[in-house]
């Protein structure tokens, strides 16, 4: 790119390339870029994942504590792990539904889809 002087101003020469880049390998650069991204999402998800799961805790009505000490997270990745194929937030204390449709008054009603909402977690229909 080169200036030239004109008596309204100046003008651009756009006739000459401004970089040259040559990628060696780019199949395999292309690869690491990939896989590098892929590892990045990764720690991200899981991230998210934990995150959600310390404020499901957080919000969950206490009695004894049960249903707060519920809350477990779990991941699957592809066999070359890859790829994040499924990532769970569940509690398996059999009353959580019945506190999530608003049976305590320590809470409101669908504390969990409002706390992952909140969070950018979509929650199921």
């Amino acid at each position: 790119m080169t200036l030239v002087g004109h008596p309204l101003g100046w003008r651009i020469n756009m006739t000459q390339p401004l970089v040259s880049l040559e990628v060696i390998n780019f199949e395999e650069e292309m690869l690491r870029i990939e896989r590098e991204m892929a590892r990045i999402v990764r720690k991200e998800m899981k991230y998210l994942i934990e995150y959600a799961t310390q404020q499901l805790k957080i919000v969950t009505p206490v009695d004894q504590g049960r249903a707060r000490a519920g809350w477990f997270n779990e991941m699957k990745l592809t066999p070359d792990e890859m790829e994040l194929v499924e990532a769970l937030n569940f509690n398996d204390v059999p009353y959580i539904d019945r506190l999530n449709r608003g049976h305590s008054k320590q809470a409101p009603k669908f504390f969990i889809e409002q706390t992952l909402l909140k969070i950018g977690i979509p929650t199921p229909d």
